[in-house]
């Protein structure tokens, strides 16, 4: 005959205080009748020195420190609140308390029956309460937490004897990544111990978690929103993000100010209400393709057509399929920018660098001064390598317009079919060879700064009528385009030849030269500024010798004699490259007369010059220096310090050929 259940239970609960006892005095005991949890939890109370026999102190945190604690487990406890108030009816008036703790065992709510509670009150079960391993030994509170699985201590089975009057059921709480957060115990006088109280804190601790769960993913899905807004506000550029269905879904803010409408009057909205309708067709179709692109997109913002610089790029998920598309947008002017940094258009040449004494050039310069300072269009002129762009640029650098771009052209380094594309841009395949995005004139990378015209003359007819037509309407169409645009550009324009007589020839337009010279500076040749000579050789030959010599190199009295008797047809840039032949042959850095090219160290040649017209001199020495060069044009005009278009011009003029024979 079977022995009654309650007879078996008696004598388990005294295997099992016979365990305990033998267990705290550190004698042998059978460890069968204790449960594994249970046991971990004795041996971690006595790792930790906890006393079996007196009562434990709990430690309890300021009211500071538990409102930080609550603060910090807000989501806890607002994932835990509905959960509680449902275990708080369950357990109305059996005697029993609910817990809820955050790892590693500190107390953040207690609910529960009121004569209970303020039991467990007068033990410092309240909130604040630090009930750790360290403070107390094991726990069901702490070791649900530290085993990961739902358990209960009744009894003897917990280490200290205080706590035998208690029978604690305890689960743990996860988060999204399964880690444990906290636990939630329900605790109550011994006589009432029940089976099944373990059953509803693990499904209470179970609706915890998810709750949580969902807190969580829900505050990670709004941080991620807000990051991702923050990062597409933080952009240049505007960004629209549109559906399958090509409905608009995001906008940042400078998207909404560049096409000039409001954020609601974006969002949901099909992107074909904001294209101007000549182009709806051929972005869709863009947009439709699911391939990575960028065009120009005419937008119709509140007021006007906006046209911008875009990038279309498909939003794919990992497993390829298209979801949509993200259009980011970039305003023309922008982009020139760009340009103009990339392509270095700025001048680097100030009023400081020109150096000179004589009295007709300093005239010119301070001509040049109080010009800059105005907005008057103006006319340099000169002979090749006079130093019309280093006058050009100080002009740039010391007006109102220093800050903005400097934009130089040579007119007649320029094939006669790419000037008009130079000069105005065109749109992407205008014509046959066109980049497919179309390319941006000169005279928008000016807006705002300085446009240098260099050899206007050598402008064709054909060209000069539609630069005539830009300046008197500030604004320029680009090569297939229809739509102008405004630009705001200063003009200074530079010529060696005399425009004037090329009126007279019918190759330059009269309404475009008096379009052009509102002011007119003439650059003196440099024959016309002998004095200036030693002052512009040794200004060349100290920057010339600054990375190459330690010490300034010195030019010799009758080297510099030579120099001043010199004609000097290239001017100052023919100065520039005799000065560094004689820097490179000079082994000491003293330039003596040696150093000097034979057709400046020679004096022969000047004297037999002397009374012979300046053409006829300029002749000779043309011819002689292709002589030398074997017909070589590039070697000639670096000998002459000229550019080889000007060599080409001398040639024709003095029905030379390339060997210098007539």
């Amino acid at each position: 005959m079977s022995k009654p259940k309650g007879s078996q239970n008696k004598k388990l609960q005294q295997q099992l205080h016979n365990a305990w006892i033998k267990f705290t005095k550190g004698a042998p005991f059978d460890s069968s009748v204790v449960a594994p949890h249970v046991l971990h939890s004795w041996q971690i109370s006595k790792e930790q020195n906890i006393n079996a026999e007196t009562t434990p102190i709990v430690n309890i945190l300021t009211k500071q420190e538990l409102a930080r604690l609550l603060q910090e487990h807000d989501q806890l406890l607002e994932a835990a609140e509905p959960v509680m108030d449902m275990v708080e009816i369950s357990i109305r008036e059996t005697g029993f308390i609910a817990t809820l703790a955050c790892t590693p065992g500190l107390l953040l709510k207690v609910v529960g029956d009121p004569s209970v509670l303020s039991h467990a009150e007068r033990r410092d079960n309240v909130p604040g309460a630090i009930r750790t391993t360290e403070a107390l030994g094991g726990s069901a509170l702490s070791m649900s937490m530290i085993e990961n699985m739902p358990l209960q201590i009744s009894g003897c089975e917990h280490y200290n004897r205080y706590l035998h009057g208690w029978t604690c059921s305890s689960a743990p709480i996860h988060d999204e990544h399964e880690n444990v957060v906290g636990s939630l115990t329900i605790s109550g006088h011994m006589p009432n111990k029940n089976r099944h109280t373990l059953a509803m804190v693990t499904a209470a601790a179970s609706t915890i978690s998810t709750r949580f769960r969902e807190k969580r993913l829900i505050y990670s899905e709004q941080r991620l929103s807000s990051m991702l807004t923050s990062v597409y506000n933080s952009l240049s550029e505007g960004v629209l993000a549109i559906d399958t269905d090509l409905n608009i879904t995001h906008a940042n803010k400078n998207a909404v100010e560049m096409l000039g409408l409001r954020h609601a009057n974006l969002l949901g909205k099909h992107v074909e209400t904001i294209l101007h309708h000549d182009e709806k067709h051929k972005v869709l179709l863009a947009i439709k393709g699911g391939l990575t692109t960028s065009l120009e997109i005419p937008f119709s913002g509140s007021h006007d057509t906006k046209l911008m610089m875009c990038r279309l790029i498909p939003t794919r998920l990992t497993n390829g399929e298209t979801v949509g598309t993200t259009i980011t947008i970039t305003p023309r002017s922008q982009l020139i920018q760009i340009a103009r940094q990339v392509g270095g258009n700025y001048a680097k040449y100030s009023f400081s660098d020109i150096k000179g004494d004589s009295s007709q050039f300093v005239q010119q310069v301070e001509l040049a001064r109080r010009a800059a300072t105005t907005g008057s269009r103006i006319l340099l002129t000169g002979e090749s390598g006079t130093g019309k762009e280093l006058f050009a640029q100080a002009i740039h650098n010391g007006s109102l317009l220093r800050t903005g771009p400097f934009v130089a052209i040579s007119c007649a380094a320029i094939p006669r079919d790419l000037i008009e594309s130079e000069l105005f841009g065109y749109v992407g395949g205008a014509f046959t060879g066109a980049r497919s995005k179309g390319m941006v004139g000169k005279f928008e990378l000016a807006n705002h700064g300085t446009l240098f015209l260099d050899e206007i003359n050598s402008l064709p007819l054909e060209m000069q009528a539609k630069l005539l037509r830009a300046l008197q309407q500030r604004e320029v169409t680009r090569i297939g385009d229809t739509k102008p645009t405004a630009v705001n550009a200063r003009i200074i324009a530079a010529t060696n030849t005399d425009l004037k007589h090329a009126i007279e020839q019918g190759s330059f337009r009269e309404d475009l030269y008096y379009r052009l010279n509102v002011v007119e500076i003439t650059i003196p040749p440099l024959r016309e500024r002998r004095d200036d000579i030693p002052t512009l050789a040794r200004h060349i030959l100290e920057r010339q010798s600054k990375e190459a010599m330690p010490v300034s190199p010195t030019v010799t009295k009758h080297a510099m004699a030579a120099l001043q008797d010199y004609q000097w047809p290239g001017n100052i840039r023919e100065l520039d490259n005799v000065c560094e032949r004689a820097l490179l042959v000079s082994p000491d850095g003293v330039i003596r007369r040696e150093h000097l090219p034979d057709h400046i160290s020679d004096r022969k040649i000047p004297n037999k010059t002397k009374g012979v017209s300046l053409e006829k001199a300029s002749y000779e020495i043309i011819k002689r220096a292709l002589a030398n060069n074997h017909g070589n044009i590039s070697n000639t005009a670096k000998e002459l310090g000229i550019a080889r278009t000007t060599l080409y011009r001398q040639i024709r003029k003095f029905n030379l050929s390339s060997n210098g024979a007539k």
